[in-house]
Protein backbone atom coordinates (compact mmCIF):
# COMPACT_ATOMS: atom_id res chain seq x y z
CA UNK A 1 0.00 0.00 0.00
CA UNK A 2 1.19 3.30 -0.93
CA UNK A 3 0.69 5.98 1.49
CA UNK A 4 2.95 8.80 -0.26
CA UNK A 5 -0.60 8.93 -2.20
CA UNK A 6 -1.95 9.60 0.95
CA UNK A 7 -4.76 12.22 0.82
CA UNK A 8 -8.28 13.30 -1.15
CA UNK A 9 -7.86 15.90 -3.14
CA UNK A 10 -5.64 17.96 -0.82
CA UNK A 11 -2.03 18.70 0.65
CA UNK A 12 -1.76 17.33 4.18
CA UNK A 13 -0.24 19.95 6.08
CA UNK A 14 2.10 18.62 9.26
CA UNK A 15 0.26 18.45 12.56
CA UNK A 16 -3.10 18.90 10.95
CA UNK A 17 -4.96 15.20 10.26
CA UNK A 18 -8.54 16.59 11.02
CA UNK A 19 -10.32 19.75 9.78
CA UNK A 20 -13.73 20.47 10.78
CA UNK A 21 -14.85 20.00 7.05
CA UNK A 22 -13.95 16.07 7.47
CA UNK A 23 -17.21 16.03 9.67
CA UNK A 24 -19.24 17.54 6.80
CA UNK A 25 -21.52 14.23 5.82
CA UNK A 26 -21.26 12.38 9.40
CA UNK A 27 -24.56 13.27 10.95
CA UNK A 28 -26.07 10.10 9.87
CA UNK A 29 -23.42 7.84 11.01
CA UNK A 30 -24.48 5.97 14.42
CA UNK A 31 -21.61 6.43 17.08
CA UNK A 32 -21.59 3.11 18.60
CA UNK A 33 -19.28 2.16 21.74
CA UNK A 34 -16.90 -0.37 21.41
CA UNK A 35 -17.68 -3.47 23.55
CA UNK A 36 -15.04 -6.15 22.02
CA UNK A 37 -12.37 -7.32 24.07
CA UNK A 38 -8.54 -5.64 23.93
CA UNK A 39 -9.89 -1.63 23.82
CA UNK A 40 -6.82 -0.53 25.44
CA UNK A 41 -4.46 -2.94 24.26
CA UNK A 42 -2.14 -2.93 21.56
CA UNK A 43 -1.36 -6.43 21.46
CA UNK A 44 -3.45 -8.76 18.99
CA UNK A 45 -4.05 -11.42 22.02
CA UNK A 46 -4.11 -11.62 25.44
CA UNK A 47 -2.71 -14.42 27.61
CA UNK A 48 -5.33 -16.45 27.09
CA UNK A 49 -5.39 -16.62 23.33
CA UNK A 50 -8.30 -14.43 23.34
CA UNK A 51 -7.88 -12.39 19.86
CA UNK A 52 -8.26 -8.08 20.33
CA UNK A 53 -7.62 -8.14 16.32
CA UNK A 54 -10.57 -9.82 15.84
CA UNK A 55 -12.67 -7.83 17.45
CA UNK A 56 -11.30 -5.08 16.48
CA UNK A 57 -11.94 -5.67 12.79
CA UNK A 58 -15.59 -6.71 13.46
CA UNK A 59 -15.99 -3.42 14.97
CA UNK A 60 -14.08 -1.11 11.82
CA UNK A 61 -15.92 -3.42 9.75
CA UNK A 62 -19.23 -2.78 10.80
CA UNK A 63 -18.62 1.25 11.15
CA UNK A 64 -18.10 0.61 7.14
CA UNK A 65 -13.91 1.11 7.35
CA UNK A 66 -13.19 -2.03 5.41
CA UNK A 67 -9.33 -3.33 6.33
CA UNK A 68 -7.74 -3.97 3.27
CA UNK A 69 -6.86 -7.51 2.08
CA UNK A 70 -2.99 -6.45 1.62
CA UNK A 71 -3.09 -6.32 5.88
CA UNK A 72 -4.09 -9.57 5.75
CA UNK A 73 -2.27 -13.18 6.02
CA UNK A 74 -4.13 -16.24 4.61
CA UNK A 75 -5.62 -16.61 7.91
CA UNK A 76 -7.46 -13.39 8.27
CA UNK A 77 -4.77 -12.09 10.84
CA UNK A 78 -3.46 -8.78 10.49
CA UNK A 79 0.17 -8.90 8.98
CA UNK A 80 3.21 -8.17 11.29
CA UNK A 81 4.15 -5.14 9.47
CA UNK A 82 0.82 -3.87 9.68
CA UNK A 83 -0.06 -3.70 13.05
CA UNK A 84 0.91 -0.15 13.79
CA UNK A 85 -1.30 0.72 10.77
CA UNK A 86 -4.46 -1.35 12.02
CA UNK A 87 -4.12 -0.44 15.36
CA UNK A 88 -3.74 3.58 14.32
CA UNK A 89 -6.48 3.24 12.43
CA UNK A 90 -8.61 1.38 15.54
CA UNK A 91 -7.57 4.35 17.74
CA UNK A 92 -8.43 7.06 14.81
CA UNK A 93 -12.38 5.75 14.43
CA UNK A 94 -12.43 6.20 17.69
CA UNK A 95 -11.41 9.74 17.84
CA UNK A 96 -13.62 11.10 14.86
CA UNK A 97 -16.32 9.09 16.25
CA UNK A 98 -15.94 10.60 19.71
CA UNK A 99 -15.27 14.12 17.95
CA UNK A 100 -18.23 13.66 15.86
CA UNK A 101 -20.88 13.00 19.13
CA UNK A 102 -19.23 16.31 20.78
CA UNK A 103 -19.74 17.95 17.37
CA UNK A 104 -23.85 16.79 17.69
CA UNK A 105 -23.92 18.04 21.23
CA UNK A 106 -22.12 21.47 20.10
CA UNK A 107 -24.34 22.03 17.41
CA UNK A 108 -27.61 21.72 19.56
CA UNK A 109 -26.00 24.03 21.62
CA UNK A 110 -24.79 26.54 18.86
CA UNK A 111 -21.11 26.39 19.79
CA UNK A 112 -19.52 25.41 16.93
CA UNK A 113 -16.21 27.47 17.99
CA UNK A 114 -15.53 25.27 20.71
CA UNK A 115 -15.79 22.31 18.21
CA UNK A 116 -13.15 23.48 16.03
CA UNK A 117 -10.79 23.83 19.64
CA UNK A 118 -11.94 20.37 20.07
CA UNK A 119 -10.44 19.02 16.83
CA UNK A 120 -7.65 21.27 17.15
CA UNK A 121 -7.09 19.14 20.41
CA UNK A 122 -7.87 15.73 18.39
CA UNK A 123 -4.64 17.03 16.03
CA UNK A 124 -3.02 17.68 19.00
CA UNK A 125 -3.76 13.77 20.50
CA UNK A 126 -3.07 12.25 17.30
CA UNK A 127 0.46 14.10 16.76
CA UNK A 128 1.58 13.19 19.97
CA UNK A 129 -0.05 9.67 20.72
CA UNK A 130 -0.19 7.99 16.60
CA UNK A 131 3.45 9.20 15.52
CA UNK A 132 6.28 7.43 15.41
CA UNK A 133 9.08 9.14 16.72
CA UNK A 134 11.76 6.38 16.73
CA UNK A 135 11.79 5.41 13.45
CA UNK A 136 10.53 2.22 13.70
CA UNK A 137 8.20 2.70 10.48
CA UNK A 138 11.26 4.13 8.77
CA UNK A 139 11.03 2.13 5.10
CA UNK A 140 14.69 0.66 4.40
CA UNK A 141 16.05 0.58 0.85
CA UNK A 142 15.38 -3.17 0.59
CA UNK A 143 11.87 -2.33 1.66
CA UNK A 144 11.34 -3.69 5.03
CA UNK A 145 11.01 -1.64 7.76
CA UNK A 146 13.28 -0.87 10.85
CA UNK A 147 10.62 -2.43 13.03
CA UNK A 148 10.95 -5.50 10.96
CA UNK A 149 14.61 -5.82 12.07
CA UNK A 150 13.67 -5.65 16.05
CA UNK A 151 10.85 -8.13 15.53
CA UNK A 152 13.25 -10.54 13.77
CA UNK A 153 15.55 -10.21 16.63
CA UNK A 154 12.77 -11.17 19.15
CA UNK A 155 12.68 -7.83 20.57
CA UNK A 156 10.04 -5.02 21.20
CA UNK A 157 9.26 -3.59 17.92
CA UNK A 158 7.07 -0.37 17.65
CA UNK A 159 5.36 -1.18 20.89
CA UNK A 160 2.97 1.41 21.07
CA UNK A 161 2.19 0.75 17.71
CA UNK A 162 2.61 4.18 16.35
CA UNK A 163 2.75 5.28 12.57
CA UNK A 164 4.94 7.65 9.72
CA UNK A 165 3.10 10.91 8.88
CA UNK A 166 2.30 9.89 5.54
CA UNK A 167 0.33 6.44 7.23
CA UNK A 168 -1.60 8.44 9.70
CA UNK A 169 -2.62 10.99 7.06
CA UNK A 170 -4.32 7.94 4.65
CA UNK A 171 -5.84 6.31 7.96
CA UNK A 172 -7.38 9.54 8.20
CA UNK A 173 -8.33 9.69 5.03
CA UNK A 174 -9.36 6.10 4.76
CA UNK A 175 -11.48 6.04 8.08
CA UNK A 176 -13.39 8.69 7.02
CA UNK A 177 -14.53 7.90 3.48
CA UNK A 178 -15.16 4.46 5.20
CA UNK A 179 -17.77 5.66 8.04
CA UNK A 180 -19.15 7.98 5.17
CA UNK A 181 -19.93 5.43 2.93
CA UNK A 182 -20.58 2.98 5.72
CA UNK A 183 -24.03 4.72 6.82
CA UNK A 184 -25.33 4.33 3.34
CA UNK A 185 -25.50 0.78 3.52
Amino acid sequence: MDFKDNTVGKEPIEGIFLTPEHFEGLEEVEIVPYTGEGSTSFASKDSKGNNFDQSKMEYLNERGVKIPVEWLTEKGDIKPEMRAVFISMFIVVGNILVTEDIRRVLEEGGDMATFTEVVEERNIQLTESRLDKYGYRRVLPDGSLVEDHFRKMNLSSNPEKRVSVEELHYIVEYVITGLKEGKKE
